[in-house]
């Protein structure tokens, strides 16, 4: 069939056609923008989970929920370069402009914020902010940027609109710019602003999140998304099909789907390459069975090679040995036992493998995961286990 109209879209935070087993999330989302319109508090968001299960797609259909309701919304990818609290300031000053405020007004607004130490006014009209903080304290970050959420929140509910800020990969965030934030958000919420933060991150941001302030897990709620279940991963194969009145045989649908296990970018994959291999309705046994191993191909240079090319190594052995004990979690002490080494003597490689986002230390303290569902499998498929050689005794 033409690939040109196949409904299937494999990439990277790209919205399906059908977006199946998300509208928990969604609704949650509704609620939490309609009670601020309504000028009530509600927590805010932090989606959860590993990479492929669809954050990014979530986050976007919140940007799209939030611009309807007349919401302003600014969304981040944050990288470990990022300066969070640089990123907030030019989203506030960009929402100012887009509310339009009169002059007045914005005196008023100048005349708040013109005593802030890293958060300043410059030029001689209008708000255009620049930030610095180079020689500030975490507390005068926290204030300067607590005074900004109010000083916008109220400027957004004077037009009967809100704020919305959409980070992405949130554990990338400084801490001590992720407190400030925290601090600001919880601050606006004490006053009814009309702001909020839905961000997605890796499983382990619920622990962040509360060891950066004592009170985020009740400013926050934390969805986990995670593979689909049958119904709902059936359905984000089957649909987008048959909305252009293409069908799956019963047997083709089940093989692909036992082949996904529910994991949405693999449901994207194999539809794709079953449509493009597919010369009609239905979709066959044949052509699902054809289109596997190179869905499989395609994952593995698209997702994970990419990934692992950014490892030492040092660091695939013992991402190797991680997949060598099944699927995880990974208690670190096996992992160090599988490389025939004590657990402190790699402790730097775990390390450098949690800076890179490969790996992710779980709740359980001392185990590890990878970020990506089924990296266990290609690192057995990409390289060989090597054994540790077994240590010579000494002569007696």
């Amino acid at each position: 069939m033409d690939p040109i109209a196949s409904p299937y879209t494999p990439n990277a935070g790209s919205r399906p056609s059908s977006l199946a087993g998300r509208d928990g999330e969604l609704e949650q989302f509704r609620v939490l923008v309609g009670r601020l319109k309504r000028g009530a508090t509600e927590q805010s968001m932090i989606i959860r989970g590993l990479r492929g299960v669809g954050k990014t797609v979530l986050l976007n259909a919140f940007e799209d929920r939030a611009e309807s309701e007349g919401f302003l919304s600014y969304y981040h990818e944050l990288t470990p370069d990022s300066s969070l609290v640089g990123a907030i300031a030019r989203d506030a000053q960009a929402a100012l402009a887009r509310l339009r405020l009169s002059a007045r007004a914005t005196q008023t607004l100048r005349d708040a914020l013109g005593h802030l130490g890293t958060i300043k006014i410059v030029g001689p009209e209008g708000i255009e902010l620049a930030v610095d903080l180079r020689k500030a304290d975490e507390g005068t970050i926290a204030a300067d940027l607590s005074e900004l959420f109010l000083q916008l929140g109220a400027a957004a509910a004077s037009k009967k609109s809100g704020v919305v800020f959409l980070l992405d990969e949130v554990q990338f965030a400084s801490e001590i710019e992720y407190r400030a934030v925290i601090s600001a958000l919880h601050r606006a919420t004490q006053k009814n602003m009309p702001i909020t933060m839905a961000a997605a991150g890796l499983p382990q941001i619920p622990r962040l999140t509360g060891e950066a302030r004592s009170y985020a897990e009740r400013l926050f709620t934390f969805p986990v998304i995670a593979n689909l279940a049958e119904s709902d991963a059936r359905a984000a194969l089957l649909e987008p099909a048959r909305r252009q009145k293409v069908e799956y045989e019963h047997d083709a649908a089940t093989i692909a789907l036992s082949w996904t296990g529910g994991y949405p970018f693999y449901i994207q994959q194999v539809g794709k390459h079953a449509w493009n291999l597919a010369e009609t309705t239905p979709i066959t046994t044949r052509d699902v069975e054809a289109a596997i191993p190179v869905a499989q191909a395609s994952l593995d240079t698209s997702i994970y090679e990419v990934r692992v090319q950014r490892a030492t190594d040092q660091e695939r052995r013992y991402m190797r040995a991680m997949a060598e004990l099944g699927e995880g979690p990974y208690r670190t002490g096996d992992v160090a036992d599988k490389l025939g080494r004590k657990t402190p003597d790699v402790s730097m490689i775990r390390q450098r493998l949690l800076d890179k986002g490969l790996v992710y230390a779980t709740e359980d303290y001392g185990h590890v995961d990878f970020t990506v569902p089924r990296f266990a499998e290609f690192m057995g498929r990409y390289m060989p286990y090597q054994a540790p050689r077994a240590k010579r005794k000494p002569k007696s």
